[in-house]
Formats: structure tokens, sequence, C-alpha cells
């Protein structure tokens, strides 16, 4: 008989391969999918709502450099302020055609825009007065309580595309408006 051991002539175990990282499992590519899609639509999202409020902060910034401090330059602030409005009309309900809206019109009209009345029945009657004296006076009072207004507006209106069509179809019902 062979007097070697037996056992010496068995061979190490083998250990089999380290389990690679690549190519990855299944769940792994729905997990990475789901994570770019969430990414890509947030991306999108984000870009969306930044646009959609750009002129509102554009809007802000030009309320803020209408000169306030000169007392004998209230017609000509009030105008710039009514301009800006007319502007951010025009840019945030471009169907409801706002620009061409008598003052009282307008703000009226701007009012139904926002859940809060912010341009009250005297600031629109003052207001829609002015183009008919010769020599406007209006007071500090007035100027102050229509920049107020419109700063108040400028942050709280929304465009609710269900309310301006509503809005639309009144004013289409309504007849013709004049124009300025």
């Amino acid at each position: 008989m062979n007097t070697q051991d037996p056992l010496a002539q068995l061979r190490d175990i083998h250990l089999p391969d380290p389990i690679s990282w690549w190519p990855l499992a299944p769940g792994w590519w729905l997990i990475a999918a789901l994570i770019l899609g969430v990414l890509f639509f947030s991306i999108h999202w984000l870009i969306k709502h930044r646009g959609k409020n750009c002129y509102r902060k554009e809007a802000h910034q030009l309320l803020a450099q209408i000169p306030t401090n000169s007392p004998n330059d209230n017609l000509k602030q009030c105008q710039n302020i009514l301009g800006l409005l007319r502007r951010v009309a025009k840019t945030a309900y471009p169907q409801l055609a706002l620009e061409s809206e008598l003052t009282p019109a307008l703000l009226e009209r701007l009012n139904q825009c926002c859940n809060h009345a912010f341009f009250d029945q005297s600031l629109r009657e003052q207001l829609g007065e002015l183009p008919y004296q010769v020599n406007p006076e209006i007071p500090n009072s007035l100027r102050l309580q229509l920049s107020e207004a419109a700063e108040q507006w400028l942050k709280k209106h929304r465009i609710d595309k269900q309310r301006h069509k509503k809005l639309l179809s009144k004013n289409e019902a309504g007849g013709p408006h004049a124009i300025v």
C-alpha cells in the first residue's frame, strides 16, 4: 500500500470570484430611472415656476424705482404706477386685454383677478376723474393709497386660468369696452 497521506493529495478549496457591482441588478436600474425621472421633472417644474413669476419680481423692482419723495410730481407718479399695472396685466393676463381698459375698469378687473379687492371704489373714482380735469391736483394720500394697493396686488394676484375664462366670457357677453 501507498504510505503517503491521501489527504495531502487534495487540492485547496476554490473560493468563488467576488461579486461584481457590474452589471447592475434590474432593481438598481429601476431605482436609477426613478431618481432621474424625479430629478428631471423637479428641475423642469422649478424652471417653469421661476419663469412664470419673473415678471412679478421685475414689477416690484420697477415700482420701487418710481420716485415718491416729490409731492409736486404726484400726477406723474400715479401715471407711472398705472402704466406699470397695465404692463403687468398685459403680461399676466394677455387673454383679458386689460391694457386697453379705462382706469376704473382696469382697477375693477384687477380686483376680480385677485381674492382681495385692493383698489377700492373711491380710489377708482378719483383716478377715473383725473384725465378730465384741466389741472389735476392729486393729494399725497391718493398717490400713497395707489402705490400701496399696487404693491399689495403685485404680491397677491394669482393666475387662475379657470377664473379668467369666466371673466373673459362675462366681458364678451357684456359688450364692447371703451378704449382710451
